[in-house]
């Protein structure tokens, strides 16, 4: 994967584990490109959830859902890796541990109302940027409680002589 892929790839291929390239259309082929928001099952060696909503293709141990319904995708892919543990015990080992499609397809979801599902989706999805972008989550926070610091310190000082 690492001599196919080129700087300016518009098609990430995931390769296995952690593994990931930028291919061209062309060498990916259209036919095997999904271009929807999915969840890629990473079933081999780390087994886990990955959310995706761009341009891409997979290797033949992973696969993918993605939806058509009146349901939201991201939420259901939080509520996979929320219960990846469930997976990951149900691994065949060997030399990697590997699951089978049916785990995956036969694994019962709830499903709120959609407007419940968004409320969940907005509420993770901020949560994640303020964990995980360093630098859009860190410095709000920084900047968050630096008003609060100032805000008490007022509160603390400001008082009747």
């Amino acid at each position: 994967m690492k001599e196919l892929a080129i700087e300016d790839g518009t098609v990430k291929v995931f390769a296995g584990g952690n593994t990931v390239a930028y291919l061209d259309v062309e060498i990916v082929g259209k036919d095997n490109i999904i271009d929807k928001p999915s969840i890629i099952v990473k079933s081999r060696g780390n087994i886990d959830f990955e959310y995706y909503d761009g341009m891409f293709s997979h290797k033949n141990e992973m696969w993918s859902y993605s939806i058509n319904s009146e349901n939201n995708i991201k939420y259901l892919y939080y509520y996979l890796k929320n219960n990846i543990e469930y997976f990951r015990s149900r691994a065949i080992s060997g030399k990697l541990p590997q699951i089978a499609t049916g785990i995956t397809d036969n694994y019962k979801i709830p499903l709120p109302p959609l407007h419940v599902q968004q409320h969940v989706v907005n509420i993770l999805d901020k949560f994640d940027t303020l964990v995980n972008d360093i630098k859009e989550g860190l410095p709000k926070e920084i900047e968050q409680r630096q008003q609060q610091y100032e805000y008490w310190r007022e509160c603390l000082l400001n008082f009747p002589r």
